[in-house]
């Protein structure tokens, strides 16, 4: 194992003010926490969520809420 690896950081954001998405694994769930959207009369700002966690990010990204495109990835 290399632990000179940089982890990579990533963002993820979904079109909600605040939403909490409850992701299968396994035979129970993940609970992911989006928070820090906002609306306003210039446009809306997503609420977001950023991990540096490999296999959270592969759950995320694995799940069907990316697959439909209500979880994106932001950066």
């Amino acid at each position: 194992m290399d632990t000179n690896r940089k982890k990579e950081r990533r963002t993820y954001g979904v079109r909600l003010m605040e939403w909490q998405a409850l992701i299968p694994a396994g035979y129970g769930v993940v609970k992911v926490h989006f928070k820090g959207g906002s609306y306003s009369g210039y446009g809306q700002t997503p609420a977001t969520f950023t991990t540096d966690n490999a296999a959270l990010q592969r759950l995320i990204e694995d799940s069907s809420y990316f697959d439909s495109g209500k979880i994106f990835r932001m950066r």
